[in-house]
């Protein structure tokens, strides 16, 4: 379960980039994230720097992109003094927040294999000396070409989309890319095209909790759900009563209802493409 945040300034506009604040802060070098910020800033493009629990970059459609150097992910794969396994955190936590997940590694087009050494090389520097010659200095990151090529098979078939950049120019470019991307799948399902934030909730009481699990329901405002938690008490009580929130609840009518029921009743199955045009047609509105 996660919590969801649409962020709407004081003009009621909602930001279409939310970037984490660690992407930005006290950076020497230029990274794909901060060149694809300045891209932004050229086009007028409505961003928000905040701190992100998921992700380090956040595009309209639940395009969500965690951005590692080749070094970031090669150090990843080994666990925490506490045995904790980065990768893996924050690949499954990437996975259950979005519907379009993003590992963008970057330099990853440079990266040489030799399973002869037991090692991948990264390249450092080049220079061309000739018609077709070129002097390249590389580096030695001591993991074997095997365990890198392992972890990423494994990204992949836990469903995130892994896209190499050449270098961090190379990156902003596809981060761009991206951009327009999730702008054409929006424009195509008629939706708007703003970032939604994705976090796990950090609650402090159980009636935070019980807030959150009645405001997961469609068009239930955390104000609603204090009505039916004030009228029935318990979240089990309300929802075995919930033929009678129409009478019940002031702002509660049958369609309310009806979109409810229809969630919670209807049999788990895959979405045809005629429910999603339906689903959007119905969000649209709203």
């Amino acid at each position: 379960m996660v919590f969801l945040l649409v962020q709407i300034d004081l003009f009621g506009e909602a930001p279409e980039v939310f970037v984490d604040v660690h992407e930005i802060k006290d950076r020497i070098r230029e990274t794909s994230i901060t060149l694809f910020i300045k891209k932004l800033k050229r086009q007028n493009i409505k961003f928000i720097v905040k701190k992100l629990d998921i992700g380090d970059l956040i595009l309209p459609m639940g395009y969500a992109i965690e951005r590692k150097t080749v070094h970031d992910f090669c150090q990843s794969l080994f666990g925490t003094k506490s045995g904790r396994l980065r990768l893996v955190e924050q690949i499954k936590a990437l996975v259950n927040a979005y519907e379009n997940p993003i590992l963008l590694l970057e330099g990853g087009l440079t990266v040489r294999l030799d399973p002869t050494l037991k090692s991948i090389f990264l390249l450092k520097h080049r220079k061309k000396i000739g018609n077709r010659i070129w002097h390249v200095v590389e580096e030695q990151i001591h993991i074997h070409p095997n365990q890198y090529t392992g972890a990423l098979n494994w990204v992949e078939r836990m469903g995130v989309r892994i896209i190499k950049s050449f270098d961090a120019y190379h990156g902003a470019d596809i981060l761009q890319a991206l951009y327009y991307e999730a702008k054409g799948i929006a424009k195509e399902k008629r939706t708007k095209a703003y970032a939604v934030v994705r976090s796990k909730p950090k609650f402090k009481s159980i009636k935070e909790k019980q807030l959150f699990f009645l405001t997961g329901l469609p068009l239930i405002s955390t104000a609603r759900a204090q009505k039916i938690l004030e009228k029935y008490g318990t979240p089990y009580d309300a929802l075995t009563k919930i033929k009678l929130w129409t009478k019940d609840i002031e702002g509660i009518g049958e369609k309310i209802v009806r979109e409810i029921e229809r969630v919670l009743f209807t049999p788990w199955q895959e979405e045809t493409e005629k429910d999603e045009v339906k689903e959007d047609d119905s969000n649209n509105r709203i």
